[in-house]
């Protein structure tokens, strides 16, 4: 934290340096005689009195930051900033396991090896599939009904023989 301070320091330092340079330039600048001192004294009174504030401002803020209590304090609010998850959320994570359960069963032996010319990456896009097919009510685990909502009529049964009727 040293280091701030010097930062800090040297930020002063340059800006007592500036104001300095600003003297000397409006005392050159081709102002009217009358609205150079008028200007001179409006820099001086003001920005030495805006800088020490702004300075003053931020060593107060780098000792808060020093504080343990703040810092104990910030990390809590931190910590509870995060918000619960929702049941959906649950849920879809529920359903993204029992995907990736189906997609390794699916893709993988006995043994537990992936099957020949089978990545990870075609597991993951299996899961990915499969989450999709129980979210539309298609998949064993259930899921939500399918966004036509309810039951698919059924076709009668093919006719069999060949001949007209």
């Amino acid at each position: 934290m040293a280091k701030i301070d010097d930062v800090i320091n040297r930020l002063e330092e340059l800006n007592r340096e500036i104001m300095t340079l600003k003297k000397g330039i409006i005392r050159l600048a081709p102002l009217p005689p009358v609205a150079k001192p008028i200007v001179s004294r409006a820099s001086e009174g003001l920005d030495p009195i805006l800088a020490e504030l702004y300075f003053d401002a931020l060593r107060g803020g780098v000792d808060l930051a020093r504080d343990p209590r703040v810092q104990e304090s910030s990390l809590k609010a931190i910590q509870s900033a995060t918000r619960p998850r929702s049941r959906a959320q649950k849920r879809n994570d529920k359903m993204q396991s029992q995907a990736f359960v189906r997609a390794n069963a699916k893709l993988r032996t006995k043994s537990g090896a992936l099957r020949k010319g089978v990545t990870q990456s075609d597991v993951a896009k299996r899961a990915q599939k499969e989450l999709k097919l129980m979210k539309r009510g298609k998949g064993k685990a259930g899921g939500r009904p399918s966004p036509s909502g309810g039951t698919k009529k059924r076709k009668s049964p093919a006719r069999s023989g060949g001949g007209r009727r």
